[in-house]
């Protein structure tokens, strides 16, 4: 009889232990899961969160510079002179300056790359940072403004340099990273710098991929032969081949992006300035 008790009695303490819902580890378990559950969704919606604020950003910046450009254009072609016409006719440009200085103050040119996104107001402001985060219209916005280097003195120098990010969305100077293929360069060898007073080619000779930290960029030089060393290192450093080659007066503009080959890695774009109207 005390046998078939402690059987009984045993069964009837599996059969609870079986019955009951979780044990102990099994509670544990479940409220890690649920833990877990709840952190990836609370990371689904702040990423979501961000998502939705770059989108918005991304659209209201993109949003201003259209603006822009129908501002700075919005008289139509430019009137030319006419072939017996004197030659001191005043210089028309394509871009109205008037109307981009009433807006921004540090309107210095105008950069357009035919068949890519690159066609934005460049300014140069007090520094090399404020343009980094703040539109031609002055908001606060990531896609920032293309801005001449805050030492150069208004394209005078053997080199100037405009700075601008590498969006997302493929805008500002996205666009340049893509002369690591000589095909693209093929496809895309002239940019237009236009000033408020004359309107430059901008033949590419060189793009190259640096460190943030490099010291690749120089704005004076010893001599012509200095400068001449300097463009023929570009050359040969090059993603691509160039036939373009700048003489000892001529003046090279830098264009600089980040790029994601590297850490802290960018992506310079060099071409020669040659005078056009």
């Amino acid at each position: 009889m005390r046998t078939g008790l402690f059987i009984g009695t045993r069964g009837a303490a599996m059969k609870a232990k079986k019955n009951r819902p979780y044990g102990r580890g099994t509670a544990r378990t479940h409220a890690i899961i649920c833990l877990l559950m709840v952190c990836c969704l609370l990371a689904a919606m702040i990423s979501g969160y961000f998502i939705v604020q770059q989108t918005r950003e991304y659209k209201e910046g993109n949003t201003a510079y259209q603006s822009v450009r129908d501002l700075a254009r919005h008289f139509g072609q430019p009137v030319l002179p006419q072939p017996d016409s004197r030659e001191d006719t005043p210089f028309v440009s394509e871009i109205d300056f008037e109307s981009l200085l009433s807006v921004n103050g540090d309107t210095v040119a105008w950069l357009q790359a035919e068949n890519t996104l690159i066609d934005y107001p460049v300014v140069q402001g007090q520094d090399n940072s404020h343009y980094l985060g703040h539109l031609f219209t002055g908001e606060r916005n990531k896609l920032g403004t293309l801005f001449l280097d805050h030492r150069n003195k208004l394209f005078q120098d053997p080199v100037s340099v405009i700075y601008g990010h590498n969006m997302r969305d493929k805008s500002m100077l996205t666009s340049i990273a893509r002369y690591v293929d000589q095909e693209y360069y093929d496809q895309h060898p002239v940019m237009t710098l236009y000033l408020p007073g004359e309107t430059y080619s901008v033949e590419i000779i060189a793009g190259i991929t640096v460190s943030g930290s490099s010291d690749i960029l120089r704005f004076h030089f010893d001599d012509e032969a200095d400068f001449l060393d300097y463009v023929q290192t570009l050359r040969k450093q090059s993603d691509f081949v160039s036939p373009v080659e700048p003489g000892p007066s001529d003046r090279v503009l830098a264009l600089v992006t980040c790029t994601y080959s590297f850490q802290n890695a960018r992506y310079i774009l060099f071409g020669k300035l040659e005078k056009i109207s």
